[in-house]
């Protein structure tokens, strides 16, 4: 039959760099949604805007979870931060799961015809009593011999698998198993930059690198090496 929400359960084991924006429950509730989220957003500033909140309204999970129901997870390509999530929709009987642009949050899931678990943290999901722990033997191989495996999704475990950085994934259930559907949401080099000279183009790295490193180190305060 389709998952129900009765059959089914969500948590998580928050740990932040910073307390500025703490989140007032690990799994949020909104609008028939019930989400577990981890976030770490670097242009809040940027964001609020968008949703008409004001800076002490919300902690970072909280604002990801607002902007996904206002702007839909197209949003995501606006968010510069460190993330990963699931969102459970109670009328659609749907998961989402989405991950940050570079895959910094990882975010693993493992399915098949009466099981469906995710978890940022492998170990947990082979926890679980009942599952298919198969090797993946290829991809065991290919790391073994130190082959450059560029598979973005493939783990370690035939049956577990990776969402895809800069994605969203939407999984329901039918009577014939769980059907997925992977949305894109930004590609990398899809945006490029010309420049006339090397000059510029080290002028224009350097200034991508400080600001990027300047958003993280405001993103939490005390000293950092």
């Amino acid at each position: 039959g389709e998952l129900e929400l009765s059959d089914s359960g969500m948590g998580c084991c928050q740990e932040h760099f910073s307390e500025s924006f703490p989140a007032s429950k690990p799994v949020l509730c909104r609008d028939g949604k019930t989400a577990v989220i981890d976030a770490l957003i670097y242009n809040r500033e940027e964001l609020l805007p968008l949703i008409g909140k004001a800076a002490a309204d919300c902690s970072d999970e909280e604002l990801l979870l607002e902007l996904v129901l206002q702007k839909g997870f197209s949003v995501l390509a606006q968010v510069n931060g460190d993330f990963a999530g699931a969102i459970y929709d109670e009328t659609e009987k749907s998961w989402t799961l989405l991950r940050d642009h570079s895959g910094v949050r990882p975010l693993f899931y493992y399915a098949d015809n009466n099981h469906f678990v995710f978890s940022t943290d492998m170990r947990a999901i082979a926890a679980v009593p009942g599952l298919d722990l198969a090797v993946n033997e290829k991809k065991l191989y290919l790391r073994m011999m130190g082959y450059n495996d560029l598979s973005l999704c493939e783990t370690e475990y035939a049956h577990i698998r990776c969402i895809r950085p800069a994605s969203w994934t939407v999984i329901t259930q039918n009577e014939t198993g769980f059907q997925f559907r992977e949305h894109i949401y930004w590609t990398w080099k899809q945006q490029k930059i010309r420049m006339g000279s090397d000059r510029e183009y080290q002028q224009e790295l350097k200034h991508l690198i400080t600001d990027a490193v300047k958003r993280r180190l405001d993103a939490f305060p005390g000293l950092a090496g």
